[in-house]
């Protein structure tokens, strides 16, 4: 997500610059460039590069999700891992809930939500590696260890730790 999050800001900036030199560049005179930008704000130039960028986002992902979504999905079941976990870090409260029919529910509440948010996804877990998938195209996988009641999926310090 983080990594998703920075491609589009600096695909922001990149279309952002490529105007600017266009309009500075183009068929115009310096002066008639310069009152270009000018009469255009920096607010609107922004709003025009990110528009272009959400409808270049869009549909790369529609040409992923046709090519993905083709993609038969083997799940695994560890029923160790059925049931609902929970962490909380600063001030928000992340709840997975398990099931066993290889359906699963990640819900966010706390600090900065209004109400709970609530995503239903699918989930393979074989022993070692769990996956989730929502709208059937995974969205993450990692490593998980179940030791009690305590879960702890990721390692390092990205590793998160859940409680029964």
């Amino acid at each position: 997500m983080k990594k998703r999050i920075i491609t589009n800001v600096l695909a922001v900036s990149v279309v952002a610059t490529m105007a600017m030199s266009v309009a500075a560049c183009g068929n115009q005179t310096e002066e008639t460039a310069a009152e270009t930008v000018v009469e255009t704000s920096a607010e609107e130039t922004v709003e025009e590069t990110e528009e272009t960028v959400v409808e270049e986002t869009v549909a790369v992902e529609s040409e992923v999700v046709e090519t993905e979504a083709a993609v038969e999905i083997e799940y695994s079941i560890d029923e160790a891992i059925l049931g609902t976990w929970s962490f909380e870090d600063n001030g928000i409260v992340t709840v997975y809930t398990f099931n066993d029919d290889n359906t699963a529910v990640v819900e966010f509440s706390g600090e900065g939500f209004e109400e709970p948010t609530a995503i239903d996804c699918t989930f393979s877990a074989d022993g070692q590696t769990l996956a989730l998938y929502v709208d059937g195209i995974e969205s993450d996988r990692a490593v998980y260890v179940i030791d009690g009641d305590t879960l702890t999926i990721g390692e390092g310090e990205e590793a998160i730790v859940l409680a029964r």
